[in-house]
């Protein structure tokens, strides 16, 4: 083996690179003394020992004379800045022509300080950088998977102590305290035809991230502790999580405008699991299988749509599917069911108009947060999703969900202070700019993907997800390290929209003869203005916990229609206020577990005794625990009020205008415990209005209405039990003494139990306000006390 020690290299690179090093280059090698040269021994291969530190003022590629800019380049110590980094590499070539390589790099720093556009001078995406350690070997042996003129890899490394970070304008977001093992064996590297085509049969590895951090203090920069204080940065929680794929990729030149690149992917996910960790408690995902199939994915240096300077990345397709065997949460690792989601993004048409699939990353985020930032200009098309949820052994799938839209995402790392106007918060800000989006769900399927499709969104309304929904946003999510203690994430945001449609029913778009406009009961020319503050996300010992500190809205429903969502007729105009301080929402493994539908009893027994039906919907299942304090009114922006407008006058273009009409107005509505109970002098309002939802999926009783053949054309009399039988031409048929066995094959539905419960509601005053002589106070006072409301549902098709 042949050694080569204290070998020190240094290059510093003072003019732009573009591609292969042109510019200057200055390099100092320490010359080898008599010492050194004696270690060198007459045995095969060589090892080669560098304290490494390189740096470079701009990296460029360049596309069509269109270019991008890697600037401040640097590699050295992650530990010391501005000193080298440790590499030891030890490279023999055996009897068979294969090349080895092993390596060990100690304490490595790999750093952009920013990336630009050469079209957008003044602002940049942002700095990236990575420390690490790492120990590998690489194997190349001559020879791919279609002949003698490709190469064969095998490589396996292990990185430990590493940080991957996002940097602008000083503050930063980081993954620390990374650890990755990888193997990839017999991966080949083949030129067919006009394409590089990489062969990975089999990837395996594991992954740890100790933390994600925050920080907005630039001294900060790559560090765990803060250098003022020396506590840990504050951190979002960890990850963790194992892989299994297999992958094949195609590169080939040309991008979607003359050059650039393109992209092929296959990728079968043979198994995997991902672990989100918050103080020792777990939201996982195990059990994970799948595949995906990238078509057509272009990489080019362009424009945008509005002629702004961008890397664009444009799609053919995109198809896949993905199943998660267990949905784990909580400290006991409960799981609340199976989840499996397929999808097909595509060029699509929504409402007369085409969408395609594109993203263009720009620099400079939000212009007020600083000239550093991530901006994507982008379009997306969701053709066809299905996502399908199994609880003990039951499934309901969430059928022909499709989504499109078009607007800007900025991304920005922020600190809380006012800059320019526009107040900040720290974290990770999400801005949305002009974004006309939308959505829509075909139906529910119960058991596989061809039962007939059926109602149930809309007992999902309480969630705030709506079967249909159109809408214009503007708006930002800023995500904070920290939750109510500890680990965790604090959400502060403010979301805008305008011109929104959102159905509260809506009949199916395509009943199998192509899509149809959807009719429905529909919230019409919506404006909504929503502030959440201080909201605390964390994974307990029970579950998922949500808690906001101050939250108001106003929702503003232009009309309430039925039918068509242009035409319907309309039952006037809605406005409802929102002031919530406390409010909290938990989400618990496991659904309603025993329940005695249509009677009451604590057991099988008595259950049946009282008339009901013992259902034992198993332990799976999801169980959703609301607490909304409404507080009282503070300003005319934040109060709980309600508001009905109807004979409002019409305007020259034929709309109608607000606060012309008649309405009927409930102000200052909110909730309280009916008293000062720990003796502070103010009226407790701990309690709220209570609300748990426990869904399941499971069989229930349904018996027919009415004599004769129902839609298709099923015979039987009033009374007789709905009883699933496949070998029945329409999958059922009517039983009028059901047998134990015929009980078995009830049909399936989607199960939802809730509890409504609150301590007091009050409203302050009822007005009648006239559009000639103004408002009229109809009621002074309404409280409404000790409301405990039940209720057991469960929607099936409806022949």
């Amino acid at each position: 083996m042949h050694r080569i020690a204290r070998t020190f290299l240094r290059v510093e690179i003072a003019c732009p690179l573009v591609l292969a090093l042109s510019g200057s280059v200055m390099a100092e090698m320490e010359r080898l003394d008599d010492d050194d040269l004696a270690d060198i021994s007459g045995q095969s291969g060589i090892t080669l020992e560098m304290e490494l530190g390189m740096a470079a003022d701009r990296l460029s590629y360049f596309d069509d004379d269109s270019g991008i800019y890697l600037e401040e380049f640097r590699v050295g110590s992650a530990s010391h800045p501005g000193e080298s980094a440790a590499h030891v590499i030890r490279v023999d070539i055996t009897d068979g022509a294969a090349l080895n390589i092993e390596y060990l790099v100690e304490d490595r720093r790999v750093e952009f300080g920013d990336i630009r556009l050469a079209g957008a001078p003044g602002i940049g995406v942002g700095g990236i950088f990575l420390d690490h350690s790492m120990q590998g070997s690489l194997r190349v042996l001559p020879g791919g998977a279609y002949g003698s003129s490709g190469y064969t890899f095998d490589t396996a490394y292990t990185i430990t102590g590493g940080r991957l970070g996002y940097r602008t304008n000083g503050n930063e977001v980081f993954l620390d305290d990374v650890t990755l093992d990888v193997e990839a064996l017999g991966i080949t590297l083949d030129v067919v035809g006009d394409t590089l085509e990489l062969d990975a049969p089999r990837i395996t590895g594991s992954y740890d991230v100790g933390a994600i951090r925050y920080s907005s203090n630039p001294a900060n920069h790559g560090n765990t502790f803060d250098v003022s204080s020396g506590q840990a940065l504050p951190s979002y929680g960890g990850l963790s999580g194992t892989f299994d794929l297999s992958s094949k990729t195609g590169i080939t030149a040309g991008g979607r405008e003359g050059e650039g690149f393109r992209l092929d992917n296959q990728t079968t996910i043979n198994s995997a699991s991902f672990i989100y960790h918050d103080d020792g408690n777990m939201l996982a995902f195990r059990d994970i299988t799948g595949r995906y199939s990238l078509d057509d994915l272009r990489f080019d240096v362009t424009t945008d749509r509005r002629g702004r300077s961008a890397l664009g990345l444009t799609l053919g397709s995109l198809e896949g599917e993905f199943n998660i065997g267990r949905l784990e949460m909580g400290g006991a690792g409960k799981s609340i069911g199976e989840v499996n989601v397929s999808f097909m993004l595509q060029d699509h048409t929504y409402n007369g108009r085409n969408y395609t699939n594109a993203v263009y990353v720009q620099g400079g985020g939000h212009p007020d947060a600083g000239p550093q930032g991530l901006r994507l200009s982008t379009e997306w098309s969701l053709q066809l999703a299905d996502l399908s949820y199994t609880e003990d052994g039951n499934r309901v799938i969430f059928s022909g969900l499709q989504s499109w839209g078009q607007g800007d995402v900025t991304v920005n790392v922020t600190r809380d202070g006012e800059l320019n106007g526009t107040r900040f918060y720290d974290g990770l800000r999400i801005g949305f700019e002009e974004m006309n989006a939308g959505y829509r769900i075909n139906g529910l399927r119960v058991g596989s993907d061809d039962a007939p499709l059926q109602g149930g969104t809309e007992l999902l309304l309480a969630l705030g997800f709506y079967p249909a929904y159109e809408f214009e946003m503007d708006g930002q999510v800023t995500l904070d390290a920290g939750g109510a203690s500890g680990e965790g994430l604090t959400i502060n945001s403010d979301i805008h929209i305008r011109n929104g449609r959102a159905a509260l029913m809506a009949a199916p778009y395509d009943e199998g003869e192509g899509e149809i406009s959807q009719k429905g009961l529909w919230l019409t020319d919506l404006s909504y203005d929503a502030h959440v503050r201080d909201m605390t996300i964390d994974v307990t010992e029970e579950g998922l916990a949500m808690v906001k500190g101050e939250a108001w809205s106003v929702m503003d429903v232009g009309d309430l229609r039925v039918g068509d969502k242009e035409t319907g007729a309309s039952f006037g105009r809605f406005a409802l206020q929102r002031y919530e301080t406390g409010s909290s929402m938990t989400i618990v493994p496991g659904g309603a577990g025993a329940v005695c539908a249509g009677g009451s009893g604590a057991s099988a027994a008595d259950c049946t005794a009282s008339g009901g039906i013992w259902e034992a919907r198993g332990d799976e299942g999801i169980s959703i625990r609301l607490k909304q304090i409404f507080a009282r009114a503070v300003s005319d922006s934040r109060k709980n009020a309600f508001t009905w407008e109807t004979n409002r006058q019409i305007d020259g273009s034929g709309k109608s205008v607000n606060n012309t009409g008649t309405r009927l107005v409930l102000n200052d509505i909110h909730t309280s415990d009916g008293g000062d109970f720990d003796g502070d002098g103010v009226e407790d309002n701990t309690f709220g209005i209570r609300t748990d939802l426990s869904v399941d999926v499971y069989q229930t009783k349904v018996v027919k209405k009415t004599d004769g053949a129902d839609a298709l054309g099923v015979t039987g009399a009033r009374g007789d039990e709905k009883i699933m039988d496949p070998a029945a031409a329409a999958g059922y048929r009517y039983v009028s003494s059901p047998t134990a066995t015929n009980l078995e094959n009830r049909p399936l539905g989607f199960a939802v139990q809730a509890r409504s419960q609150f301590k007091e509601l009050s409203i302050n005053n009822i007005d009648l306000v006239h559009p000639a002589g103004g408002p009229q106070t109809a009621v002074y006072g309404v409280k409404m006390q000790n409301f405990d409301i039940k209720a057991n549902l469960t929607a099936t098709p409806i022949p």
